[in-house]
C-alpha cells in the first residue's frame, strides 16, 4: 500500500475561504518562510488555483529562488504561479508625495516650506515603512485575477504593525474629521455672519472620508477569516519559537486568524546525534502549547529538515518529501 504524504494545504481549510484569499506568512528571518510560501504556492496550483506570490521580506529571497528580472516586476515562475519582490524605496515616494499633499491641505502653514521638505519628513517619519508595506497589502487584496495571494512577510515587528495599522489608521482619521468638521462649522458660521457665501463641501473632509472608508474595508478584510489566513513558521529553536508566540499573542489581540503553524527543519533522531534533542523537544513541546492555547487552534505542519538549504522552486517542490504530519485540534483538560 502506497502511503500519501501530507500536504502543507492540509493545515488550510480551503474549501471555506472567499477569494482571493490571502495567507500571510510570518516568523523569524531565516526559518524557512520563502520556501514554505512557495510549497504552499505549489500545492495550490496543482488543485488549480491562480496563485500570486508576493515577497515584502527586504531580504529579496525569492529573487534568488525563482531567479526573477528583479524588484517590482511580476512574472509567472510556474503554471498557475505568478511571482513578484516588493521592495520599499520603489513605492515610498509616491505615498510620501500623497501625504504631504493631504498634510499641506491641513496646515496651511506648511506651505512655508518647499514640496521637497514635506515629502522628505514624510518619509522619515515613524511608521512610514510600515504604511508603505500596508499599500501594498491593501493592493493585493483587490485583486482579481488571482484565486490565492501568498505574502512572504517582512520581519516579524513590521509584519504585526502593518497588520495592526488599519485599526491605528481609523482611530487618527476619526480624531481628524472631529478636528476638521470644527474648524469648518467655524469657517461656515463666520462666512455666514459677514454674509458671504461658504462652500459646504470640504476637499479635506471628503479625502478623511475616503482614507476612513479604505481602512474600514482593509480591517475588515484582514479580520475576516475566511479572506485572510496567517502562517507562522519556526525552527525548532528558542528565538523562533518565542517570535511564534508573540505573533499568536499579537494575532488574538487583533483579531486575526492564525490558521497553522509550521516546524521547519526538525532534526528526529538526528538531534540526538548532536546533542540538541532536549533543546529540539522543549521547542516542539512549546508550539504545541502555543496552539492549544488558541481558540480556535491552529494546526501544526512537522517539517524534517533537508539534506541541504533549500534555495529553489525545485527544493521546494522536493520539500512534499520531508513533511512528516498535519495536526488537527487539541487535546484540552
Amino acid at each position: 500500500m502506497v502511503r500519501t504524504l501530507p500536504q502543507l494545504i492540509d493545515g488550510l481549510d480551503q474549501r471555506v475561504w472567499r477569494l482571493p484569499h490571502v495567507i500571510m506568512i510570518m516568523g523569524k528571518g531565516g526559518v524557512g518562510k520563502t520556501t514554505v510560501g512557495l510549497r504552499l504556492a505549489i500545492e495550490l496550483a496543482r488543485l488549480g488555483r491562480r496563485v500570486l506570490l508576493a515577497s515584502l521580506d527586504p531580504a529579496g529571497h525569492l529573487l534568488e529562488y525563482l531567479g526573477l528580472p528583479g524588484p517590482l516586476r511580476e512574472v509567472e515562475a510556474a503554471p498557475g504561479i505568478r511571482a513578484i519582490q516588493y521592495e520599499v524605496d520603489g513605492l515610498a515616494r509616491k505615498v510620501a508625495e500623497e501625504y504631504s499633499l493631504l498634510l499641506r491641505r491641513l496646515m496651511p502653514g506648511l506651505q512655508a516650506l518647499g514640496v521637497e521638505d514635506v515629502v522628505e519628513t514624510v518619509r522619515e517619519a515613524p511608521g512610514f515603512e510600515e504604511e508603505v508595506f500596508l499599500r501594498i497589502l491593501s493592493s493585493l487584496y483587490e485583486r482579481r485575477d488571482v484565486d490565492v495571494v501568498i505574502v512572504d512577510m517582512p520581519p516579524t515587528g513590521i509584519a504585526l504593525r502593518v497588520v495592526a495599522l488599519p485599526r491605528l489608521h481609523l482611530f487618527w482619521v476619526e480624531r481628524l474629521r472631529e478636528l476638521r468638521e470644527k474648524i469648518v462649522s467655524i469657517k461656515y458660521a463666520i462666512a455666514n455672519a459677514l454674509g458671504r457665501h461658504a462652500e459646504a463641501d470640504d476637499p479635506v473632509l471628503r479625502r478623511l472620508e475616503e482614507l476612513r472608508s479604505r481602512y474600514q474595508g482593509l480591517l475588515g478584510e484582514i479580520e475576516d477569516p475566511l479572506r485572510t489566513s496567517v502562517v507562522a513558521v519556526a525552527t525548532p529553536e528558542p528565538l523562533p519559537v518565542y517570535e511564534v508566540s508573540v505573533i499568536a499573542k499579537k494575532l488574538q489581540e487583533h483579531r486575526v486568524a492564525l490558521k497553522m503553524i509550521v516546524a521547519n527543519r526538525v532534526l528526529g533522531e538526528r538531534a540526538q546525534q548532536l546533542g540538541l534533542e532536549e533543546m529540539e523537544r522543549q521547542a516542539l513541546t512549546r508550539l504545541e502549547e502555543i496552539r492549544c492555547s488558541l481558540r480556535p487552534s491552529p494546526s501544526l505542519a512537522v517539517i524534517a529538515h533537508m539534506s541541504r538549504p533549500p534555495s529553489s522552486l525545485r527544493d521546494a517542490e522536493a520539500l512534499g518529501d520531508y513533511i512528516l504530519k498535519i495536526k488537527h485540534g487539541c487535546k484540552r483538560e
